[in-house]
């Protein structure tokens, strides 16, 4: 019993010694390697701060174009030949003036003439009508359409119209296809003495034919017209 528990103490000395060594040379290897190992890591050195260069102070060179000044031009003027005239002036113009254009002559056509158009209205003998007769019978589909030729301009016109009833009647008056003017016109009261009425008329340049009629009822005779 007591060789039993002498092997067990001393089984238990050799564990304690065996561990012991190991720290210890675990304790030698990590020294050995710390001095091993620190020569072999070199540090960065820091950057080295860039200075920018010294900025130049110095102003650009101008360039200076030299300028070439040229002399006056002197023109040397002929010297006039002893005995020669001066030039004489041109004369003044006259002023031009624009003539006025020329007056408007009067146009007159008698209601009868050939080249007038009738459409149912008759000519009449008349003795105390200008030129001997005028047209009547003018009313509802019966006309007298007056050809009014070269017309040299233009422009609104008084139209003069001699004309004959017994009786009140009814006119209308048209310049080609322009608007229709009417006149209530009483006359003389007689188909032998003419009478007159006036109005205002716009006639073109060439050409025209101015209308009479009275599509309503009857219309006076009418004996002959002046434009002007």
């Amino acid at each position: 019993m007591e060789q039993d528990g002498s092997d067990r103490e001393g089984a238990r000395d050799r564990r304690v010694l065996l561990r012991r060594l190991g720290w210890t040379v675990l304790a030698v290897g990590v020294a050995a390697t710390a001095v091993l190992v620190s020569p072999l890591v070199v540090p960065f050195p820091p950057p080295t701060p860039v200075t920018p260069p010294p900025s130049s102070t110095t102003p650009p060179s101008v360039v200076t174009t030299p300028v070439l000044v040229m002399p006056p031009v002197v023109t040397l003027s002929a010297a006039a030949s002893p005995g020669t005239p001066p030039a004489a002036e041109p004369p003044p113009r006259a002023p031009v003036t624009s003539s006025p254009p020329p007056a408007f002559q009067s146009i007159t056509v008698h209601a009868a003439d050939p080249a007038n158009l009738r459409t149912g209205a008759r000519v009449i003998e008349c003795a105390s009508c200008r030129g001997g007769s005028r047209v009547g019978y003018i009313g509802g589909p019966n006309l007298l359409a007056v050809r009014v030729a070269a017309v040299p301009t233009a422009g609104t016109r008084t139209l003069t119209i001699v004309y004959e009833t017994e009786e009140p009647r009814t006119l209308k008056v048209a310049v080609n296809d322009g608007t229709t003017q009417t006149r209530q016109l009483a006359g003389a009261a007689s188909l032998l003495i003419p009478a007159t009425t006036t109005l205002e008329v716009f006639v073109p340049a060439g050409d025209s034919w101015i209308r009479f009629f009275n599509d309503t009822g009857s219309a006076p005779d009418i004996n002959e017209i002046v434009l002007s």
